[in-house]
């Protein structure tokens, strides 16, 4: 059985993380430091021997919620013989890593592990492995550490009927987060090459990450691929560089991302997330940092005490509030400030008052008003 993961070194920039194909579900990003909290992610099931079988097609959805990915797929199998084929399928979830317990290492974080095949939920054997190649044995024969990798492994067995195979295959994993990002997900596609042809015919993902939202999804689908948006918002032409994919940058109002491509060989592995939950620019210590409109930065919602802002940056810093749930300004100053975010989507017929903060940003907007009155 294999597991074949990219490593990344202590993220300093930006995860290197990979995920691997469509049936198997790598869990752990593998970045083996202590600036982040690196648990589990999604993938796909793969045949753990060589198959005669193709994936024709594969919807994959993830929803996210509460800093909880879940995965929702239907795969469509083709089996080109005129008899039935059994095969053993894998399904591996990495121990998690970074600054995490010695608890959650030794913690198999995917829930709700549901294999559907022909209306029947299917059994299957949880076993555990130092190492993708290594021997499976039980996990209560194993104590993991945080900063050595293991991996858990589900098997079961799948029945493929002559002709079209549909499973349906469901889970969820927790967010990863580092010094840089603060929730990011995986998923390993590539395994999807383990299948006859190694390409997946028709791949359709959809991303619903919540309304109101910014977020990075790494471009590994190639020019053909179609990205549109279901519901409110738009693709930017913003790029996240993550020193491998240029990440695309999307704004959602309401509704979800939508990525469709047909005949794709996956090479590499679906990563996407938020960098900063509560900003969607950086917080900086002066205005010309602010100008700059990067997506990096420190993403809490409060000011720093030692510092002393003048009263522009405390002014962009309150409208930013505001511009992040499309007020549309009066003021030419801030019109034309928050023009050059792609993010930026003025609706002409929200009122202040329909505007409906959280209590932190309530909270964060209430400390700048004191320190502009002082």
């Amino acid at each position: 059985m294999t597991w074949k993961e990219k490593t990344c070194g202590n993220s300093t920039h930006y995860m290197k993380t990979a995920i691997t194909t469509i049936l198997t579900l790598i869990l752990t990003i593998s970045v083996y430091g202590n600036d982040g909290v690196y648990l589990t992610r999604g993938g796909v099931i793969y045949p753990t021997k060589e198959s005669k079988i193709s994936l024709d097609r594969e919807v994959l959805s993830f929803s996210v919620q509460d800093k909880i990915c879940r995965v929702d797929i239907l795969f469509e199998f083709n089996n080109p013989e005129n008899v039935e084929r059994k095969l053993m399928i894998g399904f591996q979830a990495p121990t998690a890593v970074g600054d995490v317990s010695e608890n959650s290492s030794n913690t198999n974080q995917i829930a709700d592990f549901i294999i559907l095949a022909n209306g029947q939920i299917l059994p299957y054997q949880l076993k555990a492995a130092e190492c993708e190649d290594c021997e499976l044995k039980e996990p209560k024969d194993f104590q993991f550490s945080q900063f050595e990798q293991g991996v858990f492994v589900y098997l079961f067995e799948l029945t493929f009927k002559p002709g079209l195979n549909k499973i349906n295959h469901s889970y969820s994993f927790p967010a990863s987060s580092n010094v840089e990002f603060d929730q990011f997900y995986n998923y390993i596609l590539t395994t999807g090459a383990k299948w006859a042809g190694g390409t997946i015919k028709n791949l359709t993902i959809n991303f619903d990450l919540g309304s109101n939202k910014y977020f990075y999804v790494n471009d590994i689908f190639g020019e053909n691929a179609n990205w549109s948006i279901i519901g409110s918002g738009k693709v930017t032409g913003k790029k996240f560089d993550n020193n491998e994919d240029n990440g695309r940058m999307v704004r959602i109002l309401s509704g979800r991302l939508q990525i469709e491509v047909s005949n794709f060989k996956p090479e590499k592995n679906i990563e996407f997330g938020i960098i900063c939950e509560n900003s969607f620019i950086t917080r900086p210590t002066d205005l010309e940092k602010l100008k700059e409109g990067k997506v990096f930065g420190i993403c809490s919602l409060s000011l720093e005490k030692e510092i002393k802002y003048s009263k522009e940056t405390l002014k962009i810093l309150r409208n930013t509030v505001y511009a992040q749930y499309c007020y549309s300004f009066n003021s030419k100053d801030l019109k034309d400030y928050f023009a050059q975010f792609e993010w930026y989507i003025p609706d002409p017929n929200l009122t202040m008052e329909q505007i409906k903060m959280t209590e932190e940003e309530k909270k964060f907007i209430d400390e700048i008003v004191i320190q502009e009155k002082e």
